[in-house]
This record gives structure tokens, sequence and C-alpha cells, in this order.
């Protein structure tokens, strides 16, 4: 199979592109781990650096520089001064000076550097000594000056050198730590390499990203392109983390995304009218991909058309339905209770006059969901389903974490299959698309869940910002869709 699609991929001439705005987006979700990354970076170059500093400390000697004899002149001393500090520096730094030098102040060798530097366009000259300790360095400034004559005096002898400013201890270091800055650098390059990493991963992470890679990548076709809508509707919604549902019902919810379960509606009828089938299941391949958001508005649509529409949340490992209609604080029989023919289907099924819906619902999770979606009660009552209502729509489970969705593939009579923008692996779609192709259930096609624009030159931009509202993991997370949202106006329906 993946063969095949290879051959249709460069077939199609449809080769994987880079998506600068999917790109942008992976970088602004994962930023908490830029920024600490970059902290833990910044914060350990700190430390190394603060640990490895020494500080300098230096004290500086000035010299007048003249000539001696009758001769001397302001150019000469000018031409002895900058003449002189090379010689100087050379007879600072000879060991014979470091050995008397050492002898004064008692030591083995002394800690420290001596040089001489000429001060421009004058004739003054200035002797720094450089020291780890500020005493120390205080220290060999001064035996300087006391043998500095006797050595000079032989290579230096027709030049004068009268100290014109006494050296002080030095109080502070010549040199900077520069911790801070190279905590700055090393917090940007660890920002900068894990954006990087970001990117590449999300580059070569092979997931549908696009609409066209619904039809270049996966061997269905694409029935639709729920775009992302947001959960909190206001900034203060937001700051309260009160979601609002997102349900067509709303009004709060965004004009496009009620057209885009409008579509979605037409495509399924019309492929449905061709085979005379009523029970359409929904489901997915991994958990959050948002099936049963995408169940629940498909079955209103219909509702807004068709005078019975039944609503199943066959999802029994983890039920969401409930939460999304906003069921979870009222009390009924849920579907495993009526699959297992512990209560009557007239105590399970709740019948929403306002929403025009009537639904079958779990609660919470049962360990049986297997036997209870293959077994005969299911069968039985997806066939009375069938006879008394004209749409059927079924929420069932991820089909890679649970075989239930295959049991309730064999009794549909089509499927419709939820695919999230960038999360579940082609692979991994594929094979679950060849799993609904080799079942009873008619694979329709598609829904491109949660979408975003991919690229700058996206002509659809609606604008949405934050983040589905789909909650937590799957069914558990916190939906906060709130209570049952308004019902449409009245006699609403939609034209074909």
């Amino acid at each position: 199979m993946e063969e095949k699609k290879s051959a249709a991929v460069q077939e199609r001439g449809v080769v994987e592109r880079m998506h600068p705005l999917l790109l942008i987006r992976e970088v602004l979700r994962k930023l908490w781990a830029v920024v600490m990354v970059a902290v833990i970076l910044a914060s350990c170059a700190y430390v190394a650096a603060a640990q490895f500093y020494t500080p300098q400390y230096q004290t500086r000697t000035t010299f007048v520089v003249s000539t001696r004899g009758n001769s001397s002149s302001v150019y000469s001393n000018l031409n002895a001064a900058t003449g002189m500090a090379q010689s100087f520096s050379q007879v600072l730094g000879s060991d014979v000076m470091k050995k008397r030098v050492a002898q004064d102040l008692g030591v083995e060798q002394i800690d420290g550097e001596i040089s001489a530097v000429a001060i421009e366009e004058t004739n003054l000259l200035e002797m720094r000594v450089t020291s780890d300790n500020p005493r120390m360095a205080y220290l060999i400034t001064r035996a300087v000056i006391n043998n500095y004559g006797d050595l000079a005096s032989t290579v230096l002898s027709n030049i004068s050198l009268e100290i014109l400013q006494q050296p002080r201890i030095p109080t502070a270091p010549v040199n900077a730590s520069n911790a801070l800055h190279t905590a700055k650098l090393a917090g940007l390059a660890g920002a900068a390499l894990v954006i990087v990493l970001l990117c590449v991963r999300a580059y070569l992470r092979d997931t549908v990203k696009s609409e066209d890679e619904v039809e270049s990548k996966l061997d269905t076709k694409l029935l639709a392109a729920v775009r992302h809508e947001r959960k909190y509707k206001t900034f203060r919604a937001a700051l309260a983390h009160k979601k609002t549902s997102i349900l067509i019902t709303n009004p709060t919810t965004g004009f496009l995304f009620v057209e885009t379960f409008k579509k979605l509606r037409t495509r399924v009828e019309y492929q449905m009218r061709r085979s005379h089938g009523k029970v359409v299941m929904v489901t997915s391949v991994l958990e959050d991909e948002g099936k049963s958001t995408v169940s629940v508005n498909l079955a209103l649509a219909m509702a807004r058309k068709y005078r019975n529409v039944l609503l199943i949340d066959a999802d029994m490992k983890k039920p969401a339905v409930h939460k999304i209609l906003g069921y979870q604080d009222e009390e009924y029989a849920t579907l495993p209770e009526l699959l297992a023919e512990k209560v009557a289907l007239r105590d399970a099924l709740l019948v929403d006059p306002e929403r025009r819906l009537a639904t079958l619902l779990g609660r919470r999770g049962v360990e049986n969901s297997t036997e209870l979606c293959g077994g005969t009660s299911m069968r039985q009552l997806l066939a009375a389903a069938r006879q008394q209502m004209d749409v059927v729509i079924v929420d069932t489970p991820p089909m890679a974490v649970s075989p239930d969705a295959e049991c309730i593939a064999d009794v549909a009579d089509a499927a419709v299959l939820v695919v999230r923008q960038d999360q579940a692996p082609v692979r991994v779609i594929n094979d679950m698309i060849d799993v609904l192709n080799h079942s009873k259930a008619e694979l329709l096609g598609c829904v491109l869940n949660n979408f975003y624009s991919a690229d700058f030159t996206d002509r659809y931009s609606y604008g949405y910002g934050g983040k589905y509202g789909y909650g937590g993991k799957y069914g558990y997370g916190k939906y906060g869709y709130g209570k049952r949202s308004a019902a449409p106006d009245a006699g609403e329906e939609d034209a074909e």
C-alpha cells in the first residue's frame, strides 16, 4: 500500500512542502520548552562564568620622561618617551627585575605582570602592574620603584624618569566577569537550537498538514476541513477558564464553522442516498482528534433538516458526548445499561425538543465495551433505529486504541474518519482506512479537523485564535462546554 501511495504521489507531482505557519505554531505551542532550555543554559553559563572568573587588580604609576644634558627639548622628550616604552618594558619584564622584586617581597616568584605604556602625544610613561590580589599588585609596584633605577641606569643612561603620580592600592578589578553577557549568549543559543529542532521535527513528521495532502497522502477523499474554532470567546472568559460550547446551535460559534458542517451534512447525505443507508459511524485514529465534537455537530446539522435523528455515544471506554451536550449533571440511563438489558429503551432515550435530537449516551467507561458493541443487542438496536429514524450518527472510540470501532463498522452503513491536522501518522491513518474498506461500512471520506492555515498564501483565513477546546486527555479533560446551548430559531431548516 505504501508503494502504491508513493507512486500516486509521484504521479501527481506532489512533494513535501514547508508549511511556515504550522512551523510557527509548533514553536508557539512548545514555547515553554524553548524558554525552559534557554533559562537552564543561561543559568549554567552564568554559574560557570562566575566560577571560572578571576578578578585582576591593577596599579598605575606615571613617570615623566626627559633627556639628560643641554639638548633637552619637548621634541626630544616626546621621542624619548615613545622609544623608552619598549626598552623600559624589557627592563621591567627581565628575570633580574623579577628576581629582585621577589627578594624584596620574600617570595619565590611574583604573582603578577609588569608592563610600560607611553601616553600618546606626551612625554609621560605609565607603568602597570596587574595581579589577582590588590595588595600584591601594590607591593610589586613599590618593589619595582625601589629597584628600577639600578637596572635602568645601564640601559637608559641618558634618560631621566621622575614619578608624577604615585601608585595606590586598587579597590576594584579591571576585568569584568562577563557572566551576564555569557548567560545571555548561552540562553539565546539554546533557544535558537530548540526552535531549529522543533521546526525540523515538525517538517519531518509524516502527518496531514494541509487539505492538499489529504488527497495526496491518504487513500480516501476529503469531505470537509473544519477550521479551528476558539473555545474562549472573550478575554474575560479566558481568564476565568470558561469555555464555550463548540456547537453549531450556539449563537457565539463562528459562521464559517457552522457553514462547514452544513456542507459536511450535504456531502454525507448525498453519498448515503446512493447506498440507501442510515447509520453513519464517526471515528478517528488517535485520541483527542475531536471526533465526538464532529459527531455531535453533524447530528445537529442533520436534525436541522430531518425530523428523526438519533445520536449514539458508542465510545463506551471514554464517553464524551454527554459533556459536550451538557448532560453531565442530569440523571439518565446509559447506553451500556441498555445493551446489557438492564433498562428499557424508553428509559435510556433522551429527546431534546429544542435541538430536535434524540440521544443514547454514556456516563463513565465500562470494561466490557467490546462485548457490548459486538453483541446482539447493538445489532438489534441499530436495526430498530433504521426502521424508526431518518439518520443515525454513532460516535465510536478511536480505532488505534480500541477494537470497538471495528465491531460497529460491521453493522453500520457508512463511516466518516476524523483526522486532526498534523497529529496522526499517515501510515497509521492509511492502515485504519484499509480496515474500514474491508468492513461492511462504506468509508465516505475524512474530515480534516482543527484546521489551521498552513501557508501564508492560503486563501482561507478565518482568523480564529486559541485552542480548539476539545479538552485534555481523551474524554476526561476539562471540556467546559456548559449546559445545552440555545435552540435554533423556530422553524429553522437549511435548504439542501
